[in-house]
């Protein structure tokens, strides 16, 4: 078993584990190649010389959750902004927002998820085949704010090949103890050889998740609270896609449309409760063609289109309403190669209409035009493997009501390189000198902000934020003990940041933050080891062992907000033929290096366990069993990355099942 969405027989080279290169080794069990999706020529993931964490297969069925962040929170050097079930952003190395950008199938995710951490990513994992993270000259492809990384959700919805048995499907149904979740899913594929179709659909309810304790830091029985639960934190989900697409020779065009719709709670302490009502749908275009003579060996084409609308329910009433009508295209041209480089070139642009309307409309609506040049290029010799990428974008705001239009442009370098040091040893490096352009909530807010609960107030005078990029890794990947330890630092000229001012806004009466630049630095570590143990039976016992830890300072001296603190675990696997059992565990630290006028975070132990059975319930039909155990100790655990851990702990001891199936 793979993942709930059923893979072209002919492209099947996904493997088993997550593999990060060069930050980490993560092959529990991988023998098998892993192709990437997100680059020109989607090549397997050794032969790129930059970090790309690819999660697939075992791994991603074993950590699918409601949201993309959640999905995404133990890989290594990720974390998330959590806001409750429904919401929850990934972040990167300590980087969050529009500094991480997340896509479908290689387009923007077109949400407001980047304007307020409550608001929902428009991505379901359940349809993901495979979740592509992405740092280094590559993330140049899709944009030079993503400073952070790129993540790129891999879905079938626009098919590049027809099943080789002319039809497929997948489904999946689970439930939890936690939530009383109830999730059902399915997909299907079919074709021949010049149509291929696919249609996926999923549904997921959940009821107000159970807490050890109050769920309010600092109230308890006295304060009325209802102890074990956290209030409003319930979820309904729909999603939806219908794709086709026309196949030649060595050529495709497809479409797909697609929707997303959720209603779930923000827990906060609002006298009524507060509940996002998420409705997102988009049309989808891609195309490529290969083999074509000359200088251009081949053509990808991808165009999106969406329309958003979610509004924020205060009891009853609308208390604000977001819109966001927007659309993404890209166009790259994968040259012949000139000596010993191949690569790629293009262009990319994008159109937001962004529009909050209502009392607590903290941003005027925006108009936003981007467009942006690009190549990447890779050498490979005997002892080298040579990445280099290139950016030049321009940026233009238009907002309503009289403030300032902005039109800046930025340009952006990275390279990178991975050296072969014999007996599986390899030596990599990255280095990366970009620059990000301030987006709209950044250089406008001026008012109450619900999620926050602060007044936000942009700086419509930011300037272009510039950062230098450089880690160093060396791992081993042959032999019975395979490791791996990457450094990595970030010099920040103008770092741009939510700054809370210390001064209480006397008509709120909520503090005010205000969005300032300060030089800052970004410094981390990230480490892993993987061992086979012992042999029993038929099956194979392993351990990984596993370590990160950034630091962000600004040069005053100040601490970052809201920056991951030190996380290190293990996990212990049981892989035979058709079983796999796990036990794992993750030791969060204590965060007390904070920002001004933020609190320190205790530290906590999160034990999990997982059994996973395969078995062939005949006529073609392949069956997986699973249950999945999370916070096994039930832990008071509460995120320093989240704007909520005061009053939304993370979800208690749960006990998730459920049954997949292929045919």
């Amino acid at each position: 078993m793979s993942s709930l969405v059923p893979l072209p027989k002919r492209r099947l080279a996904l493997v088993i584990a997550a593999i990060c290169l060069p930050a980490a080794v993560g092959a529990q069990h991988a023998p098998e190649e892993l192709i990437v999706v997100g680059t020109p020529r989607n090549q397997a993931a050794v032969d790129l010389a930059q970090s790309v964490t690819v999660v697939a297969a075992e791994t991603l069925d074993r950590v699918r959750s409601v949201n993309l962040g959640e999905t995404l929170e133990s890989q290594l050097g990720m974390s998330a902004s959590y806001f409750g079930t429904g919401s929850s952003r990934p972040i990167i190395r300590g980087l969050a927002g529009a500094r991480v950008r997340t896509m479908e199938d290689g387009i923007d995710s077109m949400d407001v998820s980047t304007v307020s951490v409550d608001h929902a990513v428009g991505i379901d994992p359940l349809v993901a085949r495979q979740i592509e993270i992405f740092r280094g000259p590559t993330t140049l492809l899709y944009g030079s704010g993503a400073i952070g990384g790129v993540i790129n959700t891999v879905t079938n919805r626009i098919p590049e090949l027809a099943p080789e048995d002319g039809f497929e499907g997948a489904f999946e149904l689970r439930g939890d103890t936690v939530s009383d979740e109830r999730t059902g899913a399915f997909a299907l594929d079919g074709g021949g050889d010049a149509f291929a179709w696919h249609f996926d659909g999923a549904t997921r309810d959940t009821d107000d998740y159970e807490i050890p304790g109050f769920a309010d830091l600092a109230g308890g029985a006295a304060t009325g609270q209802v102890e074990g639960i956290l209030p409003n934190s319930n979820l309904e989900l729909t999603s939806y896609a219908l794709g086709g697409s026309w196949l030649g020779e060595g050529s495709f065009f497809g479409v797909a449309a697609s929707g997303f719709d959720t209603l779930y709670g923000v827990p906060g302490e609002e006298e009524e409760a507060v509940r996002i009502d998420l409705k997102q749908s988009r049309v989808d275009l891609k195309g490529g063609w290969t083999g074509l003579s000359g200088g251009i060996e081949a053509v990808n084409v991808r165009f999106g289109t969406n329309d958003y609308e979610h509004v924020e329910l205060e009891g009853a009433e609308i208390g604000t309403r977001f819109l966001n009508d927007a659309y993404e295209g890209r166009l790259e041209l994968l040259h012949a190669p000139l000596g010993m480089w191949t690569g790629a070139f293009g262009l990319q642009f994008s159109e937001r209409e962004f529009a909050a309307i209502g009392e607590e409309a903290f941003v005027p609506p925006v108009d936003t035009t981007s467009y942006g040049v690009f190549v990447v290029e890779q050498l490979e010799t005997d002892s080298w493997n040579l990445a280099l990428g290139a950016r030049f974008e321009n940026q233009e705001h238009e907002p309503s009501g009289g403030a300032p239009n902005i039109d800046d442009t930025a340009t952006s370098f990275s390279a990178a390189a991975i050296r072969d040091l014999g007996n599986g040893y390899a030596l990599a490096l990255n280095f990366a000198s970009a620059e990000r352009l301030p987006v709209a909530e950044e250089l406008y807010a001026d008012g109450p902000h619900l999620a926050s609960g602060a007044v936000e107030i942009g700086d419509p005078n930011l300037r272009v934020e510039t950062s230098h990029h450089f880690d160093i890794g060396i791992r081993r990947t042959s032999g019975d003990l395979a490791w791996s330890i990457t450094a990595f630092m970030t010099d920040y000229d103008d770092f741009i940041f939510l700054r809370d001012t210390g001064v209480v806004d006397p008509v709120e009466d909520l503090p005010i933050f205000e969005f300032a630049q300060a030089g800052a630095e970004f410094t981390g570590i990230e480490a892993e080891v993987f061992t086979p143990i012992a042999q029993i039976g038929q099956g194979e016992l392993d351990l990984r062992l596993f370590a990160d830890v950034v630091d962000g300072e600004l040069d005053n001296g100040e601490n970052v907000p809201r920056i991951p603190p030190l996380r290190y675990g293990a996990r212990l696997a049981y892989h035979a033929d058709r079983v796999v059992v796990g036990l794992e565990a993750t030791k969060y630290d204590d965060q007390t290096d904070v920002a001004p006028f933020e609190d320190s975070t205790e530290g906590y132990t999160l034990v999990g366990a997982d059994f996973n059975w395969d078995f062939t319930a005949g006529n073609g039909l392949d069956l997986s069993f699973f249950v999945r155990g999370s916070n096994l100790l039930d832990e008071d655990a509460r995120r320093h990355t989240s704007l909520v851990k005061e009053i939304a702990p993370l979800p208690g001891r749960n006990l998730a099942f459920g049954v997949r199936a292929e045919f």
